[in-house]
């Protein structure tokens, strides 16, 4: 075997990881891709396109360097690991990535959000037993989505978020489906996570000044918590945010238990099997659904961990098996103590001083929201302008080296391609997470078809990014006639079939009842929402709108005193 110097090396690698370079491996090969693929040190390298590493192996050998060793340094990914070997105490010991407990704490504040309290509504229309079925099995089916995403690095590992799978699946055109998609659905998970902040501290103040400066208030928050860029600060802030979770949702359940609901003298009239209309049960079965739509977000992630390959399938499973008992285990009880008259979310159906403080334990927890999914976004963003960053001053360089050098020699893969100053990472990156906080304050502002944009995203892009282009994924990676190879392929290509019909099934409904919502604004501007309808996975409000607030700009004015005696 010879090195990319061209001199001959023993081939002491096992006989399953040779192959010829010069071939471009494809989905037939046995081989993984990994075992003699060049390591990238600098995600953001306009060299690091999301096409076969191999292909120009010998050609570009001097851009690659194994010695990458922190993502500290802004856009810096380090070289994945090797998916074929388990990496050693010493390979790993200057290498700040994520371990898997930090992984799995980082899915879980992904995943988990305040919007688990509308699972017991979704157990009020569908019944108890059919309810938790559905969670359990949706929990089961996001499970493996999750894990098609990392059969698919195996075969690629230079992939770096959602976007760059949306290139090696279908080439350029495909990668700008998926970024706009990705940008347009993280912009309005983000928006709504301030939007549901704002609300938090209109109901704890009591409405003390104006709403959109609320907004900004939120906004600036989420923004400052995204300035750091290592994806290990995100781990750590993970935990106090994954712990107000816990102590809103125990605060509801303790706070039922011992007060009731809000009309404690009614019955609860529990049931086993609910007798729900056809709309009210697919919306029910949407909410689960929705609950499980942080996998879109797992391959940025996934490229940060130490051993993706051997870590990303323990983390995701735990992360997977914590969220299903969480989400059941709220779920039976808010419904078990609050019977018909749980609320969605289920802190509306709390008495006023209690729901203020669930508000109030609840913050941290929407901060971590705004946290994941603006990190995840900025960091694609970055990626985005230092790749078209550094393609210019390569292409600048070889214009200049072209004209000065001998033309005879040829070797324009020699060109030390020029550094990128860590000023100008920094100056990029912060121009990333300004940008995207800008336009999702921008878009949490957009009342009154904010809310109906978010059902729409959430039907059309959630319902794909977390469950449709996974299916896609594993029949790029079997298509070559391997899935009809084994009764065990055909029984998962038959099953990938069964999930791309849920796909379909889960689009075409909400996409209907979103867009029907839309017109209806746009026919009748006062029947608007004063607060939002929010991404079922962080939060679902449904609150009266008050009087006087046909316009946005009336938002800025509090909301008359209500003659309830609350």
């Amino acid at each position: 075997m010879r090195n990319y110097d061209g001199a001959e090396t023993p081939d002491n690698s096992p006989k399953q990881h040779s192959q010829d370079m010069s071939d471009k491996p494809t989905a037939t090969h046995n081989e993984p891709l990994s075992a003699n693929r060049p390591m990238l040190p600098f995600a953001a390298d306009a060299t690091h396109d999301p096409e076969d590493p191999l292909r120009n192996a010998y050609a570009d050998s001097e851009k690659y360097d194994s010695q990458s060793d922190s993502d500290t340094r802004v856009g810096d990914i380090s070289d994945v690991q090797n998916a074929s070997k388990r990496p050693t105490k010493a390979e790993t010991s200057g290498r700040k990535k994520l371990t898997t407990t930090q992984a799995v704490i980082i899915f879980i504040t992904n995943e988990v959000g305040i919007g688990m309290l509308s699972l017991p509504s979704a157990l009020n229309v569908l019944g108890f037993f059919p309810g938790i079925l559905c969670i359990i099995v949706m929990g089961m089916l996001s499970l493996y989505t999750a894990y098609n995403l990392i059969q698919y690095w195996r075969k690629y590992p230079y992939m770096l978020n959602i976007v760059d799978y949306g290139r090696v699946l279908g080439g350029p055109w495909v990668e700008g489906i998926f970024a706009v998609g990705f940008l347009i659905n993280m912009a309005l998970i983000s928006a709504s996570a301030v939007v549901t902040l704002t609300i938090g501290l209109n109901t704890v103040s009591d409405h003390a000044t104006c709403t959109v400066v609320f907004t900004m208030v939120a906004a600036i928050a989420m923004w400052a918590m995204c300035v750091p860029h290592s994806m290990r600060f995100v781990s750590w802030a993970s935990w106090p945010c994954t712990a107000s979770i816990i102590a809103t949702v125990l605060i509801v359940m303790i706070t039922l238990g011992v007060q009731g609901p809000r009309s404690p003298e009614l019955p609860l009239n529990l049931k086993a099997i609910g007798s729900p209309s056809f709309t009210q049960a697919v919306s029910a079965f949407l909410n689960i659904c929705f609950a499980y739509t942080g996998n879109q977000a797992f391959p940025t992630v996934l490229a940060e961990m130490e051993n993706p390959s051997r870590d990303f399938p323990r983390a995701v499973t735990i992360e997977k098996c914590i969220t299903t008992t969480i989400y059941v285990i709220v779920a039976t009880t808010v419904y078990a103590l609050s019977g018909e008259q749980v609320a969605s979310p289920a802190i509306g159906s709390l008495q006023t001083t209690m729901a203020k403080v669930s508000y109030a334990v609840a913050f941290i927890g929407l901060l971590g929201t705004g946290l994941i999914f603006g990190m995840t976004s900025a960091r694609y963003l970055h990626v985005f302008f230092m790749r078209h960053i550094n393609l210019l001053k390569r292409n600048k360089t070889e214009r200049r080296a072209s004209i000065a050098s001998d033309p005879s020699r040829g070797r324009r893969s020699s060109l030390a391609m020029p550094e990128t100053s860590k000023k100008t990472e920094w100056a990029v990156w912060l121009f990333a997470v300004t940008l995207f906080w800008v336009v999702v304050w921008i878009l949490a502002n957009a009342i009154p078809v904010f809310n109906s944009l978010l059902n729409i995203s959430s039907s059309l892009l959630l319902s794909w990014f977390t469950w449709g282009v996974t299916v896609l994924f594993w029949f790029h990676l079997n298509w070559h006639g391997k899935w009809r190879s084994t009764w065990q392929k055909k029984a998962t290509a038959a099953f990938n079939v069964f999930i791309m019909i849920l796909v379909f099934f889960m689009m075409i409904p909400g996409m209907y009842a979103s867009i029907d919502a839309l017109l209806t604004v746009f026919a009748d501007p006062n029947q608007q929402d004063w607060d939002a309808t929010l991404h079922p996975t962080i939060i679902k409000w449904e609150m009266s709108r008050p009087p006087h607030t046909s316009t946005p700009l009336a938002r800025c004015a509090p909301p008359p005193a209500q003659s309830n005696g609350e």
